[in-house]
């Protein structure tokens, strides 16, 4: 699949690790907590003559929305990746490297992208042009909204996101989800493609908000938690109409076909990091388009350097709708 890219070398001096911590210009609500600011761990693989590879973990601070957060990302790098390093190694022998750590994604993922970003300085090519499959020179981009406390406010983060001229319109849901608020606000909406998101706070009790997210109808994302993913199949043995779009779910390909073989997803959004690196990225998005499946990349408010990974392996799926890639705008 990747014509002899992973058996590329890699010259090695150093591993930098910097947190940084990006003001938002607002605050972002979501089921998983309240964001005034964008904390990442940013990793810098120092080769020969100056060069430097830069990868981003976009995993949270805290361990709300998997169990990595940013400290222990980087002692883990620190004690059980970064000795390990050489001068030499092979993209393959990194992979093997990273693999031997159980979970983690996040983790790995940033340590792979800072690898694959020196070879790609170095030698001008990158695992995305090893991909066969088509891809487009212009990325359709949607914007995923927090809660709102308000239909004033609702209405205005809905009128600016229309103007800014975003393909979707992703709202956070949670069990406390103003559903009313949103019903007066919908005539708004008859022209956007609507889609809710809840993090994984949501149970089969909740049917009746299920029913009206639904209504929209598109898929809803992540509904209920990761590891109670048997709760989709008994929401819809009471609501057959809901699909599914999964996220926090998907660790990987395994997880991934597994969850397709039990027919628990209709759509997947892909995020780089979550799923442990780019080349575990593409062995995805192949399947999905063996498979049918509908997929785009999703955002974890990274730094500009984790959306150009991004913006790169959304150019390969030119059948997704819209991706989650807002604009640096927001810092």
């Amino acid at each position: 699949m990747f014509n002899g890219f992973l058996q590329r070398t890699a010259e090695f001096q150093a591993l930098e690790l910097r947190i940084v911590d990006l003001p938002q210009r607002s605050s972002f609500q979501s089921g998983i907590g309240r964001r005034n600011s964008r904390q990442a761990l940013l990793v810098g693989w120092h080769g020969a003559n100056g060069l430097i590879g830069y990868g981003e973990c976009s995993c949270r601070p805290d361990p709300y929305y998997s169990a990595e957060f940013l400290d222990a990302a980087a002692l883990l790098i620190e004690r059980f990746v970064a000795p390990k390093l050489r001068d030499g190694l092979s993209y393959e022998e990194l992979l093997a490297l990273l693999g031997r750590i159980r979970g983690w994604p996040f983790t790995r993922a940033a340590v792979e992208f800072a690898f694959h970003d020196y070879l790609w300085q170095r030698d001008g090519e990158s695992l995305f042009d090893q991909y066969a499959g088509p891809r487009v020179r212009q990325v359709p981009v949607g914007i995923s909204l927090g809660l709102q406390d308000s239909p004033q406010t609702l209405e205005r983060t809905i009128h600016e996101a229309q103007s800014d001229g975003y393909r979707r319109l992703k709202f956070k849901v949670d069990p406390d989800f103003r559903q009313a608020d949103f019903a007066a606000c919908r005539h708004l909406l008859t022209n956007d493609r609507v889609y809710f998101d809840a993090n994984g706070t949501l149970s089969p009790d909740d049917l009746p908000l299920l029913e009206f997210l639904t209504s929209f109808g598109n898929p809803v994302e992540q509904p209920f938690p990761p590891h109670q993913i048997e709760w989709i199949e008994r929401a819809q043995g009471q609501l057959p109409q809901l699909r599914i779009c999964l996220d926090e779910e998907v660790k990987g390909l395994p997880t991934l076909a597994t969850a397709h073989r039990l027919h628990y997803l209709d759509e997947l959004n892909l995020k780089p990091g979550r799923v442990g690196g780019l080349a575990e990225s593409l062995r995805i998005l192949e399947y999905c388009r063996q498979h049918r499946i509908p997929v785009w990349v999703g955002g974890m408010f990274e730094t500009g350097i984790g959306r150009s990974f991004n913006l790169h392996l959304a150019a390969l799926m030119p059948d997704a709708y819209a991706h989650d890639l807002s604009p640096s705008s927001r810092y």
